[in-house]
């Protein structure tokens, strides 16, 4: 039977990656990353967008949704909302059809470059803490892998994910300039914004990446408290099950 060890530290390094993982959950399967208003339109482009965008809305209220005011767009151009109550407000589940037709698009208006990176930037890093998050459940009684310390390596991939991360939130801003941006936000550029704003999944995002980086640099505190005097005089007592500050 392994000795489980659980710390003050410990816990709040777990703590901290399973906020940080949720935080970039969440944000990406939300539509407010950016939210605007109706604009005029001025070409063929811009009805049919505007037509869409009025439709979804229609659909919202045949089905006793709320009715935002605005439009509110997400990292994913087209998603839909799940049926029944949302679980959070701006819920928006991708269509992996679409989603993958856009993906292999070599148009820039179908679906920005920018935002195809960043998708895979997020994608990746957390599909690393989601692994994490694993790992930190199971270090109160397995601490070390073939090579290192669990808390030494999950450190070290929770630094490339929030890498990971930043590059994300930098793609999307890069992504501004596109059609579709353009038809909400009016003169939007990369990293000019127009008439539209930031919405609050974004920071969230942000948010998820500090935390993320912050996970990482708690895990040497973490690893220093399994490796303590209480720690290892309680271990040469014998103890099974040891809890310190």
């Amino acid at each position: 039977m392994c000795t489980i060890i659980v710390t003050i530290r410990s816990v709040l390094w777990a703590v901290m990656t399973i906020a940080g993982s949720l935080m970039i959950l969440v944000s990406l399967f939300t539509n407010r990353w950016l939210i605007g208003g109706f604009q005029v339109p001025k070409n063929g482009r811009s009805v049919e967008s505007t037509f869409n965008n009025v439709m979804g809305k229609f659909s919202d209220f045949a089905e006793g949704r709320k009715i935002d005011d605005k439009i509110a767009f997400g990292i994913f151009l087209d998603c839909v909302k799940p049926e029944g109550s949302l679980i959070f407000e701006g819920e928006c589940i991708p269509n992996l059809e679409k989603l993958k037709e856009q993906m292999l698009s070599e148009n820039d208006n179908d679906f920005p470059h920018a935002w195809k990176g960043g998708i895979a930037c997020f994608s990746f890093g957390l599909a690393i803490m989601v692994f994490t998050v694993v790992l930190s459940l199971l270090t109160p009684c397995c601490r070390y892998c073939f090579c290192c310390s669990v808390f030494t390596f999950c450190g070290s991939v929770q630094m490339f994910s929030a890498v990971l991360f930043t590059l994300g939130l930098l793609s999307y801003p890069a992504g501004w300039g596109s059609r579709k941006v353009v038809d909400i936000c009016g003169s939007s550029q990369p990293f000019y914004l127009g008439e539209c704003q930031i919405g609050g999944a974004y920071w969230m995002a942000v948010a998820g990446t500090v935390c993320t980086a912050l996970a990482s640099s708690l895990t040497v505190f973490a690893y220093k408290s399994t490796k303590s005097h209480k720690t290892q005089y309680r271990r040469q007592d014998g103890d099974k099950f040891i809890c310190v500050p």
